[in-house]
């Protein structure tokens, strides 16, 4: 879950330590009501920008899911919206249920250990992509209205400077879905090849087929194993990086609003010598209406703040449960993992295999951990913008709603997946887990 500030902040309980400004469940963001009459500036005014064309990612993201039959259009009628959930639900029986019945049944046919092994391998990962694929199928409705509402005004970039935040965040989420999708592919076509090539199934089921069922019946139950591990492989991947891109566009509007509270208190105008590195800014006169325009600002930025901690709260709490889940399904999966490559793997082409699967498994917990590291560092950087603005020249009004705002932002934000056990997304987490399969391996 987010820290307390971001408890605070989000459901508007602090709106009585910001004079000249009220509850109000009208409001566009539903928090909080500017007083006085004074007039919105026009810092978060800006061309609308639907932040999903911003991720190449996003939309692969929702592609996949529309194969799933997860993302229905919104405004969909009832009885096509019945239709298009009862077609997932026939896509879902066939593709993931009966091949993981098939996986169930020869665990109970093993005689060793490293039939064992070979079996759970890949069936937790795919009992806990069922339960991710059911919240989906459940939720879908308001992981819907969180992608919508990264459209909303304050999401909306306003200068050039903030585009570097944005950038960045969409080189980093790239990366991981081309890092995470690749070592999948190449876990998949490596399996199909061993598999073609020693005519063996691609992953353990039953019942087994080998060089001595007859072959046509053997391709197709190879070209089913592959659709299969191909579409879980692909919602897993596409669940996980949605979460991550949530958390990368969280952390890129935490430093939009960094920029922002540098500003407040100081003209935009700068002016700047052609011959000289050097920017001038003038300060704010002490007139009354420049000191209600820094008042204003300064609300704004606040407000800005309650919608991001807000939308990151709601992020946390829709996906803790399946997040937790997958953090803990991975961290045993790569003791497991890592067992097989020091005991039973003997071969390169083995060794090949097994070492993608490990990297696919790590970047799956750490893309957690690094944004949620990273929103946690932001949210330090916002306390410290606090100290840029122009306080000698605001006035008292001003300057209570800014103490009020500095105690608050100094807590930070901890990013924390919590539902029944808590794990705190971060690299020191990342880490430590790190640690502790080496351990286990060890004693093992």
């Amino acid at each position: 879950m987010v820290s307390e500030v971001s408890e605070d902040i989000g459901r508007g309980v602090l709106t009585s330590g910001f004079p000249g400004m009220v509850e109000s469940e009208s409001s566009e963001i539903g928090c909080l009501e500017i007083g006085y009459n004074l007039e919105l500036t026009e810092n978060f005014v800006t061309k609308e920008e639907k932040q999903t064309k911003l991720l190449p990612s996003l939309r692969m993201i929702f592609w996949i899911f529309g194969i799933f039959y997860v993302w229905p259009d919104e405004g969909l009628q009832k009885n096509a919206l019945w239709w298009y959930r009862f077609k997932g639900i026939l896509f879902r029986m066939f593709f993931i249920y009966l091949s993981i019945a098939t996986q169930v049944a020869y665990n109970f046919t093993v005689t060793s250990r490293k039939e064992l092994f070979s079996g759970v391998f890949i069936l937790l990962t795919q009992l806990v992509m069922i339960m991710k694929m059911e919240f989906f199928y459940k939720n879908y409705a308001k992981i819907q209205k969180l992608v919508s509402r990264l459209e909303g005004k304050f999401y909306q970039l306003c200068s050039d400077e903030e585009k570097v935040p944005m950038e960045r965040m969409r080189k980093e989420t790239t990366v991981f879905w081309i890092l995470y999708s690749f070592f999948s592919d190449v876990v998949i076509t490596s399996w199909i090849a061993i598999a073609i090539i020693n005519t063996i199934m691609i992953f353990p089921a039953w019942p087994i087929v080998d060089d001595s069922t007859p072959y046509g019946l053997y391709l197709v139950v190879i070209v089913y194993q592959y659709c299969c591990i191909l579409l879980n492989a692909s919602f897993n991947i596409s669940w996980d990086s949605l979460v991550a891109a949530l958390l990368a566009l969280t952390n890129a509007h935490l430093h939009r609003l960094q920029l922002q509270l540098m500003k407040v208190g100081h003209q935009s105008t700068k002016k700047q010598k052609d011959f000289e590195a050097v920017t001038m800014i003038t300060s704010i006169s002490h007139g009354k209406s420049a000191n209600n325009e820094v008042y204003n600002d300064l609300v704004q930025c606040i407000i800005f703040h309650q919608e991001v901690t807000g939308f990151l709260r709601d992020v946390l709490q829709l996906f803790s449960g399946p997040m937790l889940a997958q953090l803990y399904c991975s961290v045993f999966i790569l003791c497991i993992t890592e067992f097989r490559l020091l005991t039973d793997v003997t071969t390169s082409t083995d060794i090949v295999k097994v070492l993608c699967y490990l990297i696919c498994l790590i970047i799956q917990v750490v893309q957690y951990c690094y944004f949620g590291n990273e929103i946690h560092y932001t949210s330090q950087k916002v306390h410290q913008a606090t100290a840029f603005m122009n306080y000698p020249d605001m006035d008292v009004r001003t300057r209570k709603v800014l103490i009020t705002f500095q105690q608050l932002t100094a807590r930070g934000i901890q990013c924390r997946a919590k539902k029944m056990f808590a794990i705190e997304l971060s690299m020191a987490t990342f880490v430590t887990v790190s640690i502790m399969d080496g351990d286990n391996v060890l004693w093992i």
